[in-house]
C-alpha cells in the first residue's frame, strides 16, 4: 500500500510541475510577443543575421 501511495504522491508532483511548466511557457511566449512589439519599423531581420554571422565567423567562406 505505501508504494501505491507513494506513486500518486509522484504523479500529483509531475502534474503539478506540468501545470507550472506550461504557465512558464506561456509567459515566455508572451516575453517574446512583446519583444516584437519594440522592434523600429525598418528592423530586417535578415540583414541582422547576415551582420551577426559576418562579425562572428568573418569571411571563413
Amino acid at each position: 500500500m505505501l508504494y501505491v501511495i507513494n506513486i500518486l504522491q509522484n504523479l500529483e508532483a509531475m502534474s503539478i510541475d506540468k501545470e507550472r511548466d506550461r504557465q512558464k511557457a506561456k509567459a515566455a511566449l508572451a516575453d517574446i510577443l512583446n519583444m516584437e512589439k519594440r522592434l523600429p519599423d525598418d528592423f530586417d531581420p535578415e540583414k541582422e543575421l547576415r551582420e551577426a554571422r559576418e562579425e562572428k565567423y568573418g569571411n571563413i567562406g
